[in-house]
């Protein structure tokens, strides 16, 4: 089961997953005799490496003395062809990482500079609640570490969509910050300066206003750029989500199931519901109170409490909606696989078994 789990969960592409070892091979395919700058990391065996987020189940708080719903570990498969075989795996909260992480490198053949440069690619995957190409992508452009596009896996008209929608809100924010009298140059300006979470002093007043701490600027606007685009995620994909559930409530196997499979099914359909509605209503409501605060203070102009609670606690809204986000997606995509070829959506009892014991864990 645990080598079905690994499999489903590499190959279901779910916004859980860096498959570097996938694409680093693309990249080598299609570029024979591919230089170090073309791959994603400098030690050349880290490019062989898979990025997981992982549910928090334990509330471990590690190394970094916090603990959050996600954590992020490294999975170096020992067969690159065959990776669910099995590899080494750290978490980066993990007090051993760093030593870990050089001895994955190839230890002292790998200069310091790279070493450095490699781990700060990492760090930037863990402070990230989920691992979407927009999420990624932007991450490394803010941080202004250079990397070959193909990591990235989304399509320029699919960020510059995603682009205007977060900007589009952005731009009724520095309106109403500037109280209508500022030129949209100045909009633009203070825009970037909102995308980018940097240089944000022409907003601190405005934030004052609302009785915010100006210091928090940056956590603010980067958790809310982040709250924005897994409301454009969630809303893009919820009739997926809607077939999703529907099956879970009603899937049958194909022919009659032994009584203990029977049983199996059911346990793991009936705790596989409770978890989704669990974890969709709270994704609902931290996205209802994210369109009400907005829509209350920027287009109402009636309420800034909502607008001022909801920003104290984005940061935790950001990493909650990955996390639950992460979840339901994720069992989506090995639930389609899973059933894509067949038309009543329904499998033998055996497999039928494995896939809701598989969804059960995933959500």
């Amino acid at each position: 089961m645990e080598a079905f789990n690994l499999k489903a969960k590499l190959e279901s592409g779910a916004s859980r997953v860096f498959n570097c070892l996938q694409i680093t091979q693309e990249v080598l395919a299609a570029q024979d005799g591919a230089v170090a700058t073309d791959l994603f990391f400098r030690a050349r065996s880290l490019n062989n490496m898979i990025v997981i987020k992982e549910p928090n189940l334990d509330d471990v708080a590690g190394v970094h003395g916090r603990s959050l719903p996600v954590r992020t570990k490294l999975f170096l498969p020992y067969n690159t062809d065959v990776p669910y075989e099995g590899g080494e795996s750290v978490f980066t909260d993990d007090v051993r990482f760093v030593p870990t992480l050089r001895h994955l490198s190839g230890g002292d053949g790998v200069s310091e500079q790279n070493f450095e440069l490699d781990l700060l690619k990492i760090k930037l995957f863990e402070q990230l609640p989920s691992l979407d190409p927009f999420l990624v992508k932007d991450t490394f452009v803010q941080a202004k570490v250079r990397v070959n596009e193909a990591y990235f896996r989304i399509s320029a008209a699919d960020w510059m969509n995603i682009r205007d929608h977060i900007g589009a809100r952005f731009a009724v924010m520095c309106r109403f910050a500037g109280d209508g009298r500022a030129d949209a140059a100045t909009v633009d300006r203070l825009v970037e300066r909102l995308w980018e979470a940097r240089n944000l002093d022409p907003l601190f007043p405005f934030l004052s206003a609302l009785g915010l701490p100006v210091e928090r600027a940056p956590e603010f606007f980067y958790a809310w750029k982040g709250i924005s685009y897994f409301d454009y995620e969630f809303t893009r994909n919820v009739e997926q989500l809607r077939s999703f559930s529907k099956w879970v409530q009603t899937a049958q196997t194909r022919g009659p199931a032994h009584r203990q499979d029977r049983l199996s099914i059911e346990e793991d359909r009936g705790i596989l519901r409770d978890r989704l509605r669990k974890v969709v209503g709270e994704t609902q409501e931290i996205l209802r109170s994210y369109e009400e605060s907005f829509d209350l203070l920027f287009n109402k102009r009636q309420s800034a409490r909502k607008f001022a609670d909801f920003m104290l606690e984005s940061k935790r809204h950001f990493w909650t909606l990955g996390s639950n986000i992460n979840g339901v997606q994720h069992a989506v995509a090995v639930w389609s696989k899973a059933v894509e070829r067949v038309i009543d959506r329904t499998l033998p009892p055996v497999q039928m078994v494995r896939l809701m014991r598989t969804l059960r864990q995933i959500v």
